[in-house]
């Protein structure tokens, strides 16, 4: 069990007291430690000559006292802690399960034992086959700029930022859900965001589309707030979060991907390459290309957390 710093230091002293006061004599808390002729006076020793008076059980009194207080002293303090959390609305964490600013924990529906396999080599290779222009490191570029703006979206509730990412099905879904946090009021807030980890881990295709699933690991600080009363309803602004999600993007077959160099983003009609403005449709209003179902581009189908009934796809191809 973590206990708290102030308990350790506490207990430390009150070891270090118990100590002082088991072999310092009685003499020594009444300030006569000599007598007048500079030897030690009756009160230290009993006439058998063994060790006696009452400064060793006083020791060990007041060292059990202090011992006694700094326990009432916790239980007061993780009192405070419950009374201010009700106060609050929220849930009562102790102290063990707290972290300080920095340090971080994984998100408490994370499947903690679920490792997806990293199979860049494997995929790529697979997919340069029908598409040479296609780069693991290019498309895992493209999946952190993805994620981040998602993210910064569903802050801001507005997904129509991201809408040529979504597959128009996702978008729809993701959309219900932001408005009824709104209707809600409740705002989402994620700060010190850092993608540390994004690898191809599945493969699969079909006759008319391909299928590639990524793994994303990434860090944040997570909060949500009343938007009426500014209260904080989940997390708190210093736990570092540790995220795992499992992204699943699709395309066309046939479709080759974009060069670097072409300076097309996810803001551009991944046909024609001009301008998008997805607020309100998901097809390019200079070539009326669909850009939202993954017939031109890749496109986001699916996006989650890992969990304790996730299943690696594997490669079926």
């Amino acid at each position: 069990m973590k206990l708290p710093m102030w308990t350790k230091v506490f207990f430390s002293i009150a070891v270090l007291l118990i100590v002082f006061c088991f072999f310092l004599p009685v003499s020594a808390f009444d300030g006569n430690d000599y007598d007048g002729g500079g030897g030690w006076d009756g009160g230290d020793w009993d006439g058998d000559g063994s060790y006696g008076g009452g400064g060793d059980w006083f020791g060990v009194l007041f060292g059990l006292g202090v011992i006694g207080a700094f326990i009432a002293f916790g239980f007061v303090w993780i009192g405070i802690g419950k009374l201010k959390a009700k106060i609050k609305g929220v849930p009562y964490v102790p102290y063990s399960q707290r972290t300080q600013t920095g340090s971080t924990r994984l998100g408490t529906n994370q499947g903690r034992h679920i490792q997806l396999p990293d199979r860049t080599g494997q995929i790529e290779s697979m997919i340069k086959q029908h598409d040479p222009n296609f780069s693991a490191s290019d498309f895992i570029s493209f999946v952190k700029r993805v994620y981040i703006e998602i993210q910064t979206a569903w802050c801001m509730r507005d997904i129509s930022t991201v809408r040529s990412y979504l597959h128009d099905n996702l978008y729809h879904a993701t959309a219900k859900q932001i408005q009824a946090k709104i209707d809600q009021g409740v705002v989402y807030h994620y700060e010190c965001m850092v993608v540390n980890t994004v690898y191809p881990t599945s493969y699969a295709k079909d006759a008319q589309f391909e299928y590639l699933t990524v793994y994303l690991n990434a860090r944040m600080i997570d909060w949500q707030e009343d938007e009426r009363t500014g209260r904080i309803l989940r997390g708190d602004k210093t736990t570092r979060w540790e995220l795992r999600y499992k992204m699943k993007f699709m395309r066309s077959m046939g479709v080759r991907a974009k060069t670097m160099d072409s300076g097309l983003t996810g803001h551009n009609c991944p046909n024609c390459g001009a301008p998008l403005k997805m607020a309100s449709s998901d097809k390019c209003s200079f070539c009326n290309s669909d850009v939202t179902t993954g017939q031109y581009s890749w496109v986001l189908s699916d996006f989650g957390t890992i969990r304790n009934d996730t299943v690696d796809e594997g490669v079926r191809a």
